[in-house]
């Protein structure tokens, strides 16, 4: 992977993977687990294409 600033980077992927969860929660609702699936399996696939190589993948 190429990830120049990894502080960067961490807040990222917890953004994409935590903070929909703390938003609902905040409203008193929650995200169910097919949608916690779907959320989470994007969110690392946005940032696995994002800091892939160049010219490589994971796929």
């Amino acid at each position: 992977m190429d990830i120049p600033d990894l502080e960067t980077a961490i807040i990222q992927l917890y953004a994409l993977l935590v903070f929909p969860h703390m938003v609902f929660s905040s409203y008193g609702t929650a995200i169910d687990d097919a949608t916690t699936d779907r959320l989470i399996t994007s969110g690392v696939d946005m940032f696995l294409g994002h800091y892939a190589p160049r010219g490589g993948g994971f796929r």
